[in-house]
């Protein structure tokens, strides 16, 4: 045979096959180990967001301590303040609190339970962080007529003459026509009180300590810190309806873990401050723990509070309240410009 035509040698079939082989299985066993771990990662963070995230004592710890660092809030709801053989008072309040700032509108109803009446008061307040109280009333007049009225049935019952309704009326409105020119120029309009014109040493003290706390995150957070330290309310509940985008709790306080809250937050910055301000008596007047409710809505994402309920008793008196909470959404309050001062209508008031 010509040694010409003779083929060319080839390389053997299995050297050619075997690298390649090798090289797939590899690449499939690293691909299968990634996607395991993959999946064991998102698993892990799964169990991780539903055992340890949405575990009820963090969620309420977290949305308390956010609570007391936030500097903006919005909330909106009803509070009732109910003295047995007395008053009722109903507010329906939505309150807008920014940096140390905060204004609230409101609309109230108080009932004078002796006599069936009621009164209605429907206003705007303002409070800035030097404790200045601005307070605006959209129907002053008709309060103050409603209130004459009143005072001259309680008059005419204690001095044993009965008065009739036209004498009623005309001397409502005389009382009404003395102080009408100050009605006028605060009816409707912003009128301010600062901590100087109460002359209440105890509420300056107090106003500057929070001021203090309201400007400084480092204090909030400090204060944060002691709760989550002393986490004084334990869960009783958790078959809550959801209300505001949160998930509900029953809430109990725990008296051990607040008692020790209370005296290490005396050592704080903000409780160094107010002790130097008047002691407020705890004693005085009775409250009964039984009676008391608190529960409180969190956000399952981002452990932001996002309801409060609460229900309690001192003396003869209970208050009921039941806010919803949106967390860091409040815009800037503005203080009034043009307010006029509380005192003169006040000074007024105190010559009748």
């Amino acid at each position: 045979m010509d040694q010409n035509n003779q083929p060319a040698p080839q390389p053997p079939y299995g050297n050619m096959v075997a690298p390649q082989s090798k090289k797939k299985k590899t690449g499939l066993i690293v691909g299968i180990t990634l996607g395991v771990l993959a999946i064991v990662a998102i698993i892990a963070a799964l169990l991780t967001y539903f055992l340890w995230w949405q575990n009820p004592e963090k969620m309420v710890t977290d949305a308390v301590s956010n609570a007391i660092v936030s500097k903006k809030a919005v909330v909106n709801g009803k509070i009732v303040a109910n003295m047995k053989d007395s008053v009722k008072l109903e507010l329906n309040v939505k309150a807008n609190s920014a940096s140390d700032k905060v204004k609230s509108n409101i609309d109230a109803k108080l009932t004078i339970k002796d006599i069936d009446k009621s009164f209605s008061f429907k206003g705007d307040v303002v409070v800035d962080g030097d404790g200045t109280v601005y307070v605006k009333i959209d129907n002053l007049k008709d309060s103050f007529s409603d209130i004459f009225e009143l005072m001259m049935e309680e008059k005419s019952a204690k001095s044993g003459f009965a008065l009739s309704k036209d004498q009623r009326k005309e001397y409502r409105d005389e009382m009404l026509s003395q102080l009408e020119p100050v009605l006028d120029n605060f009816n409707g309009k912003w009128m301010k009180i600062s901590s100087d014109d109460l002359k209440n040493d105890d509420y300056k003290c107090y106003t500057e300590a929070l001021k203090k706390m309201r400007r400084d995150e480092g204090i909030r957070k400090e204060i944060a810190q002691l709760y989550r330290k002393n986490n004084f309310l334990d869960i009783k509940d958790t078959k809550l309806s959801d209300r505001n985008g949160g998930r509900g709790f029953e809430i109990k306080g725990n008296h051990d873990k607040f008692s020790k809250f209370a005296e290490q937050l005396k050592d704080s910055s903000v409780g160094k401050d107010m002790s130097k301000c008047k002691k407020i008596d705890n004693e005085t007047g009775e409250s009964s723990d039984g009676d008391a409710s608190l529960k409180l809505w969190a956000s399952g994402f981002s452990h932001e509070l996002r309801a409060i309920e609460f229900k309690g008793r001192a003396n003869d008196t209970t208050i009921e309240a039941s806010l919803d909470v949106d967390m860091n959404k409040a815009s800037e309050v503005e203080i009034p410009s043009d307010a006029a001062n509380m005192k003169e209508l006040l000074d007024s008031l105190s010559l009748l």
